[in-house]
């Protein structure tokens, strides 16, 4: 057969791709010229090819060689993956708080900024908020944003394909104040996604949590309301509208007031001190938390039924009641169940959304700039 000048470069590019792939998924680890060969099964002058292409794009990186005092000669080139070629951005926009993390394009957070304590309830307070936190994250990661590859916004409601909010009873003033569109505007050559805060909490999960290589999973989110994400044969399910999981919309199932009902049951104590508290099984903190997992079961235990995962992740603030709320939840949805899935806290912790707007971002990454789906 015989290669025209397109098919050339083509193949040129499969084979860089097929190269970088390797090194990506290698943990930061690096590899001669020989070992990737043999990694890749392609010969030696063609991954030399590949890593001459791949270094001039920014992707890889020659490190220095150590020689070994065993052996002749020249040390062998090592070359790995440069997870600094860019960074991707990650937010977590509520109503009272706000997360921002800069990653590597390896997902490790490179800076964290967080604030608590705010009323971000008008479209204006929250668009100050979102582009001073973005700006003073990339300023303290030490990277300018030419350098940022996507930003991926978590928001307490429903998104549509497009990323644009589609519907929220949360923060209704976000809706008219396009959000998205501002965003967009402030990082013109940027990607910039916004998505529903538990479909990312619930990537997160499954990049680096305990949904990780899970079939079919629940994330439940709770904390200043009440969400859940779902994952159907290893992929978080959005639904046409990006409305699934929303199971707290039908009244029946009692989430839209569980919260409040909680705060309730424990008076003027802290929300974090009982949490804390029940965690340390304090008796009068446990009954509050059975209580509210009481509240909750019924709509739990639905979406139990209409998936039947292997696992129930629960994350966002009531995790900090740890144990005794997984019990309870457990308890309560028992009878409900043909099958019982297994209970698990958030292993991804209170920045779960943001994690999983990086999460989302380095998919756009991998697909887009990357091309690792290339074979």
């Amino acid at each position: 057969m015989t290669l025209r000048g397109n098919d050339v470069a083509t193949l040129r590019r499969i084979n860089s791709r097929a190269v970088l792939r390797e090194l990506h998924f290698d943990d930061g680890g690096a590899r001669s010229v020989t070992e990737l060969a043999k990694r890749v099964g392609l010969s030696r002058p063609t991954v030399e090819a590949a890593l001459a292409d791949l270094a001039a794009e920014g992707w890889v990186e020659e490190i220095s060689a150590v020689a070994s005092p065993h052996k002749a000669g020249r040390p062998a080139r090592r070359y790995r993956f440069a997870a600094r070629a860019g960074v991707v951005v990650g937010i977590d926009l509520g109503p009272h708080t706000i997360a921002v993390i800069v990653a590597d394009l390896r997902g490790e957070p490179l800076h964290i900024e967080r604030r608590s304590g705010l009323d971000l309830s008008s479209g204006d307070a929250a668009w100050s908020a979102i582009h001073e936190l973005t700006l003073a994250a990339i300023r303290a990661a030490r990277v300018t944003p030419a350098g940022i590859r996507a930003i991926t916004a978590g928001v307490p409601a429903i998104v549509d394909a497009d990323g644009d909010i589609a519907l929220t009873t949360v923060v209704p003033d976000w809706l008219a104040s396009r959000l998205p569109e501002r965003l967009r505007h402030a990082f013109p050559t940027v990607r910039v996604f916004f998505d529903n805060d538990a479909k990312l909490a619930t990537l997160a999960e499954t990049e680096w949590g305990c949904a990780a290589d899970v079939e079919n999973a629940v994330f439940l989110l709770a904390g200043h309301r009440l969400t859940a994400g779902l994952i159907v044969n290893g992929k978080v399910i959005r639904g046409r509208h990006g409305g699934a999981g929303e199971i707290g919309a039908n009244a029946v199932v009692g989430w839209e007031h569980a919260v409040g009902r909680f705060r309730e049951r424990i008076g003027d104590s802290n929300v974090e001190s009982v949490l804390d508290a029940a965690a340390r099984e304090d008796p009068a903190s446990v009954a509050a938390v059975t209580a509210f997992a009481d509240d909750i079961a019924t709509g739990l235990g639905m979406l139990i039924l209409a998936i039947d995962p292997q696992i129930v992740v629960v994350g966002g603030g009531f995790a900090r009641a740890g144990v005794p709320l997984l019990e309870a939840l457990e308890a309560a949805v028992r009878p409900q169940c043909l099958f019982m899935p297994a209970f698990a806290l958030s292993s991804v912790g209170v920045d779960a959304v943001a994690r999983g707007g990086v999460a989302h971002s380095l998919t756009y990454v991998r697909v887009s700039q990357m091309e690792l789906t290339v074979a």
